[in-house]
Order: structure tokens, then C-alpha cells, then sequence
């Protein structure tokens, strides 16, 4: 059976999820100022967001077994669109006291979706794939970056050209890109990974092996590493940097999603010449370095490089601890992808929100030099995981 089609859609849930990390924050300046939303409120719709997905994450591996994968990933596509329009349409039903309310719930709607999709696209097309390695891993998530990208590219010219009231259209017209992968899931093959011949390892032995815990908070630290300078590097740009907002989100989170992008599709087409976990490695501390400039620098232009850059440091965190634990738990399924999502999505939660608290008190700058704590944890349990895999072998 040809499964071209599916991967392509695959490729098109990538776009939505990025969409549903980037797209609210790069609103965060019109609800700050419209609305009257300070950093904590604003970071809190980013643990909302992500709080929901780890949730979803917990339960999407027994759903998609029960219901099929086909039913969840539409569903998940008809919620993104949902949440979308919804967060488009409350600004225009809701008295103002009651925004904010409206804008969490529509973040819970669309932030199901994106749980959903997190954990079962990529055992997906690691069946269709037959063995997924990390060129093929870093690929498919470079898709993400691209559709982060594009989703900072296109709204900031929305908005850029939109007069401020009509901002609600933005999300509005976001909502074409999950429908039409609802279309695509909805009548492209699926191969379901609970087919796969690989024999299946329980999710009590994975829940009693050290190693899966350090997996787990590699995860968690390689979540919080990249979503809380993607989340913040908007609002930093302008309110920590003095630049305005179209040049902030072009050369904040737009070159962080190009960086990250470029970074992963070369590791792709170089899939073997390089070891990974050096790159991981490397990375990290390249990201620590990152973070602290970007908080301590007195040059606009180099903290706001120091932003972009990061992209390129986190590129290979999340999907190369997603390949080294598929080699590391074969058999693993998707109980594996789903645990492993829900420790990404810890830390993707609790970065942003820490960041957020702490800026709001202290300063963004003092919230983002916070922030190199999470690339230092990613670094040190990196560590020990290198030497726990050298010992098994040995």
C-alpha cells in the first residue's frame, strides 16, 4: 500500500502543532495591551496550553488503541480548528471581564488536539517507515520549525497590515490548515502501529528501568530548553530589547524557527557521519550559552541573536532523545512515544510559566537568565545517560 499521502499528512499535523505552541504568544503583545493581561496571566496561558497536552499525552496511547488512530488524529484536527476560531471569535461574544476566561478555554480545546497529535504522529510513520532512524526523526520534525516559521512569518504580516481591531481574524483564518489535515487523515491509509510485528514492552517494566526516567526528564529539560526562549522571544524583543514588534518576530522567534529548522534537515541528510549524543551534548552547552548572553548582553542586536541561535542549539533535543529511547526500549510503542511526550510537555509547561513569574517580577532578562537552568539539567542528565549506556555495553 502507497503511504505517501499519509506521511505527507503527517507532515501537515507538524504544521498544526506548531500552530498551536506559536500562534497565541505572538498575540501576547495585543492581549497585554488591549486587555490589560500581565506576564504571569500571559505565561499561565502557556501552562494551560501544555498541562493540557501532557494530560492528552497520558491517555492518548490507550485511546488510540481502543478508538484507532484515524478517529483520534481527525478528532484532534476538529479541535484545533475549534479552539482556533474560538480564540478568534471570544474577543467579540465576551465582556471584557470575562476574556480571559474565554481565552483559557479555548486554549484547552485546541492544546487536546495537540496532545493527541504530539504522541501519535511520529509511531506512525516509524511503522510506515519500518525502522525510523534519527535522520528520518529529525526530518519529520523539522516540519515542525517550518510550520513555527511560517506561523510567525504570516501572522506577523497579518498583523502588520490588519488594522488592530480585526486582530480575532488571524486565528480565524489559522483554522484552514488543521481542516484541511482533517481531510487528510480522514481518507489517507493508516498503518496502525499496534500492528507492528515488533514485540510489545510493558509500560510497568519501561516505568522501572532508570534509564526510562532519565529519558523521560531529557524530555522534560529539552521542552523547557526550547519553548521558553519560543514562547518569550516576542515579548522579549520588544519590551527587553526596545525593538517593535514586526522586527522582534522576525528576528526572535521567526530566525529561532529557521535556525532550528536548518539545523535538523542537515542532521537529517548527515543522518550517521556525526555521532548524536555528541551533538547533544554540545548543544546544550552551546544553549546555556545562549540563554545567558541573551540575559546579560547590553547589545540589542546580540541578545537578539543570542535568541535566534538558540533554535539552533535545541534543534536536536527533542527528536534525538526520541530516537536514542526508541533504540534504547525497542518493542517500547506507543506507550513509549507517550510517556516520553508527557515529559516533554512537563517542561514545556513549567519553563514558559517559571519564566513568565519570574520575568514579571524581575524583568524578562532576569526570567531568561533563569532560564539556562533548563539546558544545564538537559546537559547533566545527558551526561549520565552517556555513561549509563556505556555500562551496558561494557
Amino acid at each position: 500500500m502507497n503511504y505517501t499521502r499519509t506521511v505527507h499528512t503527517c507532515y501537515l499535523a507538524t504544521f498544526t502543532q506548531a500552530l498551536i505552541v506559536n500562534l497565541p504568544p505572538l498575540l501576547f503583545t495585543l492581549f497585554a495591551r488591549d486587555y490589560g493581561l500581565n506576564l504571569e496571566r500571559l505565561g499561565r496561558l502557556v501552562l494551560i496550553n501544555f498541562v493540557t497536552q501532557l494530560t492528552v499525552d497520558a491517555l492518548a496511547a490507550r485511546l488510540a488503541d481502543r478508538v484507532g488512530y484515524r478517529r483520534c488524529l481527525v478528532a484532534a484536527h476538529l479541535a484545533a480548528a475549534l479552539g482556533f476560531a474560538l480564540y478568534g471569535l471570544f474577543p467579540l461574544l465576551m465582556p471584557r471581564e470575562m476574556l480571559y476566561g474565554g481565552l483559557c478555554f479555548a486554549t484547552v480545546v485546541f492544546s487536546a488536539g495537540g496532545g493527541l497529535i504530539e504522541v501519535l504522529v511520529s509511531p506512525i510513520v516509524n511503522q510506515i517507515s519500518g525502522h525510523l532512524g534519527a535522520g528520518a526523526m529529525t526530518l519529520l520534525h523539522s516540519f515542525y520549525c517550518w510550520g513555527q516559521m511560517l506561523t510567525v512569518l504570516l501572522t506577523t504580516i497579518l498583523l502588520r497590515f490588519l488594522p488592530g481591531p480585526l486582530w480575532y481574524a488571524v486565528p480565524l483564518l489559522w483554522t484552514a490548515v488543521p481542516l484541511i489535515t482533517t481531510y487528510g487523515f480522514a481518507t489517507a491509509p493508516i498503518a496502525e502501529p499496534s500492528m507492528s510485528e515488533t514485540p510489545s514492552m510493558p509500560l510497568s517494566k519501561l516505568l522501572r528501568s532508570g534509564p526510562f526516567w532519565l529519558a523521560v526528564g531529557l524530555m522534560a529539560f529539552s521542552g523547557a530548553s526550547e519553548i521558553a526562549m519560543a514562547q518569550w522571544a516576542s515579548l522579549f524583543a520588544e519590551q527587553g530589547v526596545g525593538v517593535g514588534k514586526v522586527v522582534g518576530d522576525l528576528l526572535g522567534p521567526c530566525l529561532f524557527a529557521v535556525f532550528m529548522a536548518v539545523v535538523r534537515m542537515v542532521y537529517g541528510k548527515l543522518e550517521g557521519k556525526f555521532p548524536l549524543e555528541k551533538f547533544l551534548l554540545w548543544g546544550a552547552v552551546a544553549c546555556i550559552g545562549c540563554y545567558l548572553t541573551a540575559a546579560l548582553s547590553k547589545s540589542a542586536p546580540l541578545a537578539l541573536a543570542a535568541c535566534a541561535l538558540t533554535g539552533a542549539t535545541v534543534a536536536l533535543m527533542w527528536p534525538g532523545i526520541l530516537h536514542t529511547s526508541a533504540g534504547r526500549f525497542p518493542g517500547g510503542g506507543t506507550g513509549l512515544f507517550g510517556m516520553l511526550a508527557l515529559g516533554g510537555d512537563v517542561g514545556c509547561s513549567l519553563g514558559p510559566w517559571l519564566l513568565g513569574l519570574i520575568g514579571d517580577r524581575a524583568g524578562l532578562r532576569m526570567g531568561l537568565l533563569a532560564g539556562a537552568v533548563f539546558p544545564a539539567g538537559f546537559l547533566a542528565l545527558m551526561t549520565a545517560w552517556k555513561r549509563d549506556a556505556k555500562l551496558e555495553q561494557d
